[in-house]
């Protein structure tokens, strides 16, 4: 079960379609695109951090 969470969390990581819909979105609007891809770049991170700290500390030695 804390595999499934893990990798959970590493599946986060997959922005580009986020990045594809949000540029489709603000195409006329650069301020709001700019947030958009900082915020989905962010979260990604996160994404990818949390994941892997997850994975660690529940990982068996």
């Amino acid at each position: 079960m804390h595999q499934i969470v893990g990798i959970g969390l590493l599946a986060g990581v997959g922005f580009t379609m986020s990045i594809f819909i949000g540029t489709l979105a603000f195409e006329s609007l650069p301020e709001p695109l700019l947030y958009a891809k900082i915020g989905i770049l962010f979260a990604s991170l996160a994404a990818g951090m949390l994941g892997y700290i997850w994975l660690y500390k529940t990982a068996e030695r």
